[in-house]
C-alpha cells in the first residue's frame, strides 16, 4: 500500500494548518487558502516562503504539482466544512480558489 507523505502530514499538522484557514477567512481571502497552506506546509518543513508554494510543496514530497493541489484543496474543503462551521457540511459549498 502506498501512503502519500504529504496527506499523512495534513494529518498530522491539521490543527495547525487549520489556523491558516481561519486566518484566510479574516482577511476575506478564502480563495487564496490554498496558498497559505502551502506556505505553511513548506515553513513546517523548514523551506523559506516561495513565489511557487505549490511547486515547492510538490518538490519537498516528490509529488506531481496538480496532485499537490488537488489534496491541499481536498484537505481545506473538508476542514472548512467539518471543523470550522457547525451544521451539515452538505449544506456549503466548496470554495471557489483563485485559479492556478
Amino acid at each position: 500500500m502506498d501512503i502519500n507523505p504529504l496527506i499523512v502530514d495534513l494529518k498530522e499538522y491539521g490543527e495547525e494548518l487549520e489556523d491558516s484557514i481561519v486566518i484566510a477567512i479574516g482577511f476575506d481571502e478564502l480563495e487564496l487558502a490554498d496558498r497559505h497552506i502551502a506556505h505553511a506546509i513548506a515553513e513546517i518543513k523548514g523551506k523559506k516562503y516561495s513565489e511557487s508554494p505549490f511547486r515547492q510543496v510538490a518538490e519537498l514530497y516528490n509529488l506531481p504539482e496538480e496532485e499537490v493541489v488537488k489534496k491541499i484543496r481536498d484537505f481545506i474543503n473538508k476542514r472548512y466544512k467539518e471543523e470550522l462551521f457547525y451544521g451539515d457540511p452538505a449544506t456549503f459549498n466548496d470554495i471557489e480558489f483563485r485559479p492556478l
